[in-house]
């Protein structure tokens, strides 16, 4: 064997010589240069400097692009009102604000759950309204027409007082009619005690009028004790009137009875005998005053029926 020795191949000799960086300064950079120390520190100091300046790279682009955009902003004021009324011509067309409209605030959640709140039936039912009373009402397409038709009216039961409304015959409750005169006439006699407590209140009332001084509260008191006073002479008169009616009605019960056939008044026979019941217990003279105010009332009838009349040309004078 030889003794020759072999030399290693010269490979990265560069690499393994340790150089000294050359110092040179720079004034717009924010990174400091290296001392000798990092330069000590081997391959992990030269990766640490390439990170800080990559973050300075990226420092610089994004104040180029800020630069970038204000110098686009400025040169959109120096564009020409015909260019600005063309690029507004092409927005969507909207309300122009006017100069007392407030300036539009941004919903909050609040506004938004309330804005897409569903309606209620009652809402929907306001919501659907007509343009004019002529016109057909607005029916949404998003309902399907109900199929059923109420042709035929039922009516319905109306509120009653068992006290004057009973059921039973005559008496039609359905219809919210009065109840027969036989119901009427137990209602007097059940409650005749109201009949006292009335004329208790008129006596007040005429003590107060004596009493009192002021021209207007004397007033108000007279005329409701003259109302009280007419309801109360009508009432006597319809009572009167049912009376004469329940005595024909006892007579004919009575005559039933005894296997006749029963007999019934006539609305004009009832009013000819209420009328002769009325004036049976007044003297002549008040009579004569009552036909006499029967017959105004009814020529008073007559002439408001009769028609006015009317000028002719020819017998102007």
């Amino acid at each position: 064997m030889s003794s020759v020795k072999r030399k290693m191949p010269i490979v990265g000799l560069g690499l393994q010589r340790r150089v000294r960086p050359r110092f040179e300064p720079e004034p717009e950079s924010d990174i400091e240069a290296p001392s000798e120390d990092d330069v000590d520190s081997g391959s992990s100091d030269d990766e640490k400097s390439e990170g800080a300046s990559s973050d300075a790279e990226s420092e610089e682009d994004d104040e180029d692009e800020e630069a970038s955009s204000e110098d686009g902003a400025v040169s959109a004021t120096q564009l020409s009102f015909g260019v600005l009324a063309r690029a507004q011509a092409s927005l969507p067309p909207g309300r122009k604000p006017k100069k007392g409209d407030p300036e539009p605030e941004e919903p909050s959640r609040g506004a938004a759950a309330e804005f897409k709140k569903p309606l209620s039936a009652a809402e929907r039912r306001e919501k659907l309204k007509r343009s004019s009373k002529h016109a057909p009402a607005e029916m949404t397409s998003k309902k399907q027409v109900s199929r059923r038709r109420e042709f035929i009216e039922v009516p319905t039961a109306q509120a009653r007082d068992p006290r004057f409304m009973p059921l039973g015959a005559g008496s039609s409750v359905a219809s919210g009619l009065a109840v027969s005169k036989l119901d009427e006439i137990k209602a007097r006699k059940a409650y005749a005690f109201l009949d006292d407590y009335e004329k208790d209140e008129m006596n007040e009332l005429r003590a107060a009028i004596k009493k009192e001084r002021d021209p207007a509260s004397k007033e108000r008191l007279q005329r409701a004790l003259l109302s009280m006073e007419s309801k109360r002479k009508a009432q006597a008169r319809k009572d009167s009137a049912m009376a004469v009616i329940e005595e024909h009605r006892k007579k004919e019960k009575e005559l039933v009875k005894q296997g006749k056939t029963p007999f019934y008044l006539k609305k004009s026979e009832q009013k000819q005998r209420v009328l002769v019941e009325q004036f049976a217990g007044l003297k002549k003279g008040q009579v004569d005053k009552a036909i006499e105010r029967r017959r105004k009332k009814v020529d008073g009838k007559e002439k408001k029926k009769m028609p006015f009349a009317r000028r002719m040309v020819g017998n102007e004078e």
